[in-house]
Formats: structure tokens, C-alpha cells, sequence
């Protein structure tokens, strides 16, 4: 385990099980403490209750949408300086324009590549700091 992301923890928020596997087995490998949520209410709980430093959140789910989880998470004081990653086959400029008006941090595409991934969780990771400091 990676001694420089002691205490870091991200959620996965993705219907898809085997994407929520994957995405917690890269991160933990990275040393993150990773939490996954398989819909948008419980991703919406856990963020209350772990407060994560990230949150990979997929757009296409059952029920909530990944837009209606992320205008929550940004509505609610207890999560809105969490930062998000919008972690989505959806790329319409549409979509991706929507994912940063209600608040995300980064869009990045699925499949993606873990250096990719890696890089943007370590940026939201900075902001986040920078935000906590303001």
C-alpha cells in the first residue's frame, strides 16, 4: 500500500458490478480505501456517511441518473466540496457540458485508461485540497 494515500478514500458509484470491481481493485492497488455504491441512493447515503476525498460516478444507471446524483451530492452542504469524476460511456458534448454546470470535476470516458484515471483522481484530489483551504 502506498504510504501517500493513507487515509484517501474514493467511491465508485455504477450499476455495472465487474466496472465496480475493477475500478476498487486499480484503486486499492494505488492505496486508496475504496467504497462502491451499485445505484445512485445508495451512493448518495455512503457519500454522507464515509465522506470519500473522490467520487467516480457513472451517468447511466436505473432509477437516478448520474446528473440527478451529482445535482444532489452538489446541493447538499455535508458533500457538495467532494470531488467528482463523471466516469460515463455518454459523451454527446451535451452530456458532458451538463456534467460540468452541475458541478463534476472531470468527464472522462469509458473504457478508460487507468494512467488517465489515475491522473484526473490525483488533480481532483489537489482541488479538493484547494477548496478545503479557501
Amino acid at each position: 500500500m502506498m504510504e501517500q494515500h493513507a487515509g484517501r478514500t474514493i467511491l465508485v458509484i455504477d450499476d455495472e458490478v465487474n466496472a465496480r470491481k475493477l475500478a476498487k481493485m486499480l484503486l486499492e492497488r494505488e492505496g486508496f480505501t475504496v467504497f462502491t455504491a451499485g445505484n445512485g441512493e445508495e451512493g448518495l447515503t455512503l457519500a454522507k456517511v464515509e465522506r470519500p476525498d473522490v467520487i467516480l460516478l457513472d451517468l447511466i444507471m436505473p432509477k437516478m441518473s448520474g446528473h440527478e446524483v451529482l445535482q444532489r451530492l452538489k446541493q447538499d452542504p455535508d458533500t457538495r466540496a467532494i470531488s467528482i469524476i463523471v466516469l460515463t460511456a455518454k459523451v454527446a458534448d451535451r452530456d458532458i457540458a451538463t456534467s460540468f454546470r452541475l458541478g463534476a470535476a472531470f468527464h472522462l470516458e469509458k473504457p478508460y485508461e487507468v494512467k488517465d484515471l489515475i491522473q484526473k483522481i490525483y488533480a481532483a484530489l489537489a482541488l479538493g485540497r484547494q477548496e478545503g483551504s479557501v
